[in-house]
């Protein structure tokens, strides 16, 4: 409970009658099940309701803190965060239409207002119900809707219960050559749709490739996507107000894309998926000596990569020839295509089953949104005036996913 947080059993209840979550006629009959009533201390019953499914644990934090509105966004109801990201926040939510769970993404209110993370938010959303792939999570909708504060932003997406790529290395180290191959192999189908459908993502890194316990692999994440015959005001925007040079993840950005990220063809995504295989196979970044972005920029265009097999004797000879032709500086002399990629790894890869507990992950993300929320209000309090929020600070270490491996970590 926060400062501002209300401090009673019967204010609680109050709020979640306002909310519409439980009716009155719901909560008696959850409060009688539980044997509680307004005596009952504050904690110890909201904790009880979520215990027992009557509300979600989000949902309690949220009363708690005295808010009582936000949890239905036109016909969809926000359960649990599923992520957050420098956008905004990810959210496991029911479509109270179908009854179905769904993954619904919404800018937060620091971007509403920001043209250009606006201009990235829409690109994604176009992008995504362009492409109908099973290697590509699927958007099903594009809304917007009033607010408490404004105008709402949001996308619905399916709902794919798997882990970051990112995630799955920080539970259980490096990923084995095989799964390797295979995950990098659906991700280059993916991408290969992707391209045929004349967008470039620029933005492939392992937290944007999710996989699930079957290890299927989903990209997300398109807000920096262009069409390869862009000439759209939203392209535009994230140009004038980022920077051509500032449209990517420095440690997975590919050489052009750096010098200038208008001028970029699918070559570009191969090289990020390369860099992000890598990661896959030993654990780090590529360049894990450099610390800024600057540092980051100028090896990924001048420095090459220690080879794979001096980090994993393990990884084949065939397997690390695919991966440093994908990683070459030269565009030209890289696959030419993503189909070429999955072609070549067909051979190399084999997938084993992810062991791992979505719920545990679940609320990892949980105390990350929480973390990311008060660096958010801090920044907003030191620069209340500043819209000049660069994509390539999105990454920060402050909000960067830590996870202790448990005894159960997953089989890679």
């Amino acid at each position: 409970m926060t400062a501002s947080g209300i401090s009673t059993t019967a204010d609680f209840l109050g709020h979640l009658r306002q909310s519409k979550l439980l009716n009155a006629e719901q909560i008696d009959a959850a409060l009688t099940e539980l044997g509680f009533n307004e005596d009952t201390e504050l904690i110890t019953l909201a904790k009880a309701l979520v215990k027992a499914g009557h509300i979600t644990r989000l949902q309690a934090s949220r009363l708690l803190e005295g808010r009582h509105r936000g949890f239905f966004i036109d016909h969809y109801r926000i359960d649990e965060i599923l992520g957050s990201g420098g956008m905004g926040w990810v959210y496991i939510a029911k479509d109270l239409n179908t009854g179905e769970d769904v993954a619904l993404k919404m800018l937060c209110e620091q971007s509403e207002t920001d043209p250009g993370l606006l201009a990235r938010f829409r690109l994604e959303a176009e992008a995504g119900k362009r492409l109908s792939h099973h290697a590509i999570i699927r958007t099903r909708a594009i809304g917007q809707t009033a607010g408490l504060y404004g105008d709402v932003h949001y996308m619905v997406m399916d709902l794919f219960k798997g882990v970051g790529v990112d995630e799955f290395v920080a539970m259980g180290g490096p990923i084995q050559w095989p799964m390797a191959c295979h995950i990098t192999r659906h991700v280059a189908a993916g991408l290969h749709h992707a391209h045929r459908q004349g967008l470039v993502h620029r933005d492939i890194k392992p937290a944007n490739i999710l996989v699930d316990e079957q290890a299927n692999a989903r990209i997300l994440d398109f807000g920096l996507s262009v069409a390869s015959q862009a000439s759209g005001g939203d392209e535009f925007s994230l140009a004038m107000i980022f920077g051509q040079d500032c449209l990517g993840t420095a440690d997975y950005i590919a050489p052009e894309q750096a010098e200038d990220s208008f001028q970029v063809d699918r070559r570009a995504d191969i090289y990020s998926l390369g860099a992000s295989m890598y990661f896959m196979l030993c654990g780090h970044v590529m360049f894990p000596e450099c610390k800024t972005r600057a540092e980051k920029i100028d090896a990924q265009m001048r420095k090459p990569p220690r080879m794979i097999r001096d980090l994993v004797p393990n990884v084949p000879d065939a397997v690390a020839a695919i991966l440093h032709k994908m990683l070459a500086k030269d565009r030209e002399d890289r696959f030419m295509t993503a189909k070429d990629v999955s072609q070549a790894l067909a051979e190399h890869a084999h997938p084993k089953r992810v062991l791992f507990d979505f719920r545990s992950v679940l609320d990892r993300r949980f105390l990350i949104a929480q973390q990311r929320q008060k660096m958010l209000d801090e920044r907003a309090r030191r620069v209340a005036n500043s819209t000049s929020l660069s994509t390539c600070s999105l990454d920060s270490t402050a909000t960067r996913l830590v996870i202790t491996p448990r005894p159960d970590k997953p089989s890679h």
